[in-house]
């Protein structure tokens, strides 16, 4: 499990980096604004329809291996957006290529991590699912706060250039640790999300709602930035406060994870997401009262995040939970397209999304808690 954390918080680090870049690149670039990352976010959700064959049939075995192979497909692609850094519309669709790695990599270290995993009883899952967590939201947050201050040294390309490297030599350290689980073992057809009392289907609508979270995210921020006269160091400074309120829900549920319990995080997250939106309701500058909302998601959203994935490991095997990710992955893309379609008829607005989405979380979470006391009094019937 180190060697996992240590890895994939790298991973999550040069992903802040370069997805900042990019975003404000077509952003800002002649002929980018709200249209161009419009239509590059909504691009970059439809490789996430092809995961889920290449998760079911790919022939790599064990999530060391396949998070090799993804980081190296986002090695050579950034290599060429560097090439053709200068046109926007080159970008645009180089980041279709390297979104099809992202969405791939999200269920190869989802697989690794439950290959890990297995075998670990609930209160050590879900302390290792707290701390991974939090080790990847404070490389993330750092990733963006970055950006800028290397784009100060040198040209945007060569900060993609390095980031090429840094992937790749993480993609060949990771095939050193490759750990399969026997459940990981399992025939394809055992693969698949299904459960017991629908209890597969309440979890893809969950992992549905992750990255559209993430992406209207990172959609608004350089738009309500720019609108407000302010710079990358800016939206940089604000991702950073979004990954440190994901990391404080990290540590917190690190050390509470004795609770048999979790229920009680639901009504505090949306209460807390409620707030959050009240205060940049109410609040007429892009400032104080931003970052207060930001850092409230970022701790409702991660204690989301967390709790979702060492549910998930203890209801699923690594292959089921990687086929399930992948499923609701693919999924997203109707549900991000429709956000920001809609979106762009209320653009002064759109900063609304991701606080929305995550209250749809937390009514997602609900369904599982539900169809998790079905399935425990379906077997204490039996018995």
């Amino acid at each position: 499990m180190k060697r996992y954390t240590l890895y994939s918080g790298v991973y999550r680090f040069l992903n802040g980096v370069v997805l900042l870049l990019l975003n404000w690149h077509i952003a800002s670039a002649q002929g980018g604004g709200y249209d161009a990352l419009a239509i590059a976010t909504t691009l970059s959700f439809v490789p996430a329809v092809l995961v889920p064959p290449l998760i079911r049939y790919l022939p790599i075995a064990g999530g060391a291996r396949m998070t090799a192979a993804g980081l190296s497909g986002i090695s050579v692609t950034l290599l060429l957006m560097a090439a053709g850094y200068a046109q926007v519309q080159v970008i645009v669709a180089l980041n279709f290529v390297l979104w099809v790695f992202f969405f791939f990599l999200e269920s190869a270290w989802e697989v690794w991590f439950n290959d890990e995993a297995s075998g670990v009883d609930g209160i050590v899952l879900r302390k290792h699912s707290s701390l991974t967590m939090t080790v990847n939201q404070v490389a993330l947050m750092v990733g963006p706060l970055f950006a800028p201050l290397f784009t100060r040294v040198v040209r945007d390309e060569l900060v993609l250039v390095g980031c090429a490297a840094l992937f790749a030599v993480v993609a060949v350290l990771s095939l050193g640790s490759q750990r399969t689980a026997a459940s990981a073992e399992q025939t394809q057809k055992e693969a698949g999300p299904e459960s017991a009392n629908g209890l597969g289907v309440m979890y893809l609508l969950a992992f549905m709602l992750v990255w559209p979270v993430l992406g209207t995210f990172n959609f608004m921020l350089p738009l309500q930035a720019i609108a407000h006269g302010k710079g990358m160091l800016t939206i940089g400074v604000l991702d950073m406060v979004l990954g440190i309120g994901m990391a404080v829900a990290g540590v917190l549920l690190h050390r509470l994870t004795k609770s048999p319990r979790v229920r009680w995080v639901l009504p505090g997250v949306a209460v807390a997401v409620v707030g959050a939106m009240a205060v940049w309701l109410l609040s007429p500058t892009f400032g104080v009262p931003q970052v207060v909302a930001i850092f409230a998601l970022g701790c409702s959203f991660g204690s989301l995040r967390v709790i979702l994935r060492a549910e998930a490991a203890a209801d699923f095997s690594p292959r089921q939970v990687g086929a399930i990710v992948a499923n609701a992955n693919a999924c997203s893309i109707v549900l991000l397209a429709a956000v920001l379609a809609g979106g762009k008829y209320f653009s002064s607005h759109i900063w609304l999304a991701p606080f929305v989405l995550t209250l749809m979380l937390v009514l997602a979470f609900h369904r599982i808690f539900k169809a998790q006391n079905s399935r425990v009094m379906a077997t204490e019937v039996s018995e």
